[in-house]
């Protein structure tokens, strides 16, 4: 049945803006006086001959090189991008699933355990340093403004969530007078192996810090305000808005999956929350996402065990294989 929810009612169809473009060949000119420039004095394209860039002119180079024999057919350049390693293929190979959950995604390692109310899905430490708009956002959307990248795609936890019996409110309002997002209270953990293979855990609201403290934490909820859907005025298919990144937000968007229920600005300027730095592993580290509703407010919600992140080794080999890798292309000799 979860199956076939999410294909029926959250995973929107593919598509998007279509584009034309026109040309309009130019016509021959008149004939011209003695008095009258011609064009060949007025016009740059004829007088000016267009300049390759220099990159333009190594890339035609190494062409021509390649084409008669004088170049391999790969350049150190496409070994390694034909086989390079991201940080969201270690993530995807770092953990076995959760004990006692049902997987709910073929690809994003996203599982629902619902007598727990329990939803699990794996990512990555993508940003430690900057402005923080997100805690968490779908792998290649918004990772420049967001603690943690994820596999899941945010319709996905939608869905999820409300496997478990979570209910969405609606998203924050601006206009004509500000009203917060509603929703059922989410708790989110955050789950992680440190440099010792030791297992951690911790609110996630630990990993956020108030602007202009020292060692303050988010303390607002996060609230299930369930984004909502755009119809491509082209096609008419709908999307899901927070699949363009507004995850798990610590600013208020009215696009958002889950957002604070509290006002917190989204301009550049006057953030409200930056990555408490101090507390988070580094960069690339993978992590593992428990979204559990909160029953009652200040109801206790027991904190996540050791069970629940069960090593695969293989994340380690590809962590080790992409290290191999990058020193050996980016490192000088």
């Amino acid at each position: 049945m979860l199956t076939l929810f999410f294909l029926v009612v959250l995973v929107p169809a593919s598509g998007g803006w279509g584009a034309a473009l026109m040309a309009q060949d130019a016509s021959d000119s008149p004939a011209v006086s003695d008095e009258t420039p011609s064009p060949a004095q007025t016009s740059p394209a004829q007088t000016s001959p267009v300049k390759k860039s220099a990159l333009g002119d190594a890339i035609a180079a190494d062409a021509a090189k390649r084409a008669a024999g004088e170049l391999p057919e790969k350049t150190p350049v496409d070994e390694y991008l034909e086989n390079y390693i991201g940080l969201d293929d270690i993530a995807r190979a770092s953990f076995l699933a959760p004990p006692s959950a049902n997987s709910v995604s073929k690809d994003n390692n996203v599982w629902v355990n619902r007598k727990q109310k329990r939803i699990y899905a794996d990512g990555y430490v993508a940003m430690r340093e900057g402005a923080l708009e997100m805690f968490a956002c779908p792998t290649g959307s918004k990772e420049h403004e967001s603690a943690v990248a994820t596999l899941a795609r945010s319709r996905e936890l939608h869905a999820a969530l409300l496997a478990v019996g979570a209910k969405p409110g609606s998203p924050v309002k601006f206009r004509p007078e500000y009203v917060p997002p509603s929703g059922d209270v989410i708790r989110v953990w955050v789950c992680w192996r440190d440099a010792q293979g030791e297992f951690q855990v911790a609110d996630a609201r630990a990993w956020v810090l108030k602007n202009g403290t020292e060692d303050e934490q988010m303390d607002a909820e996060w609230v299930f305000g369930g984004s909502g859907f755009w119809k491509d005025p082209v096609d008419g298919r709908e999307y899901y808005r927070a699949d363009g990144g507004d995850m798990i937000c610590v600013s208020n968007f009215t696009t958002a999956m889950l957002d604070v229920n509290t006002p917190s600005s989204a301009d550049a300027g006057s953030l409200d929350y930056l990555p408490f730095t101090k507390r988070m592993p580094e960069r690339g580290t993978p992590v593992r996402l428990i979204l559990q509703p909160v029953a009652e407010k200040d109801a206790p919600i027991a904190k996540p065990t050791e069970s629940v992140l069960p090593i695969n080794p293989l994340g380690a080999k590809l962590r080790e294989k992409k290290i191999a890798a990058d020193k050996a292309y980016f490192d000088d000799e």
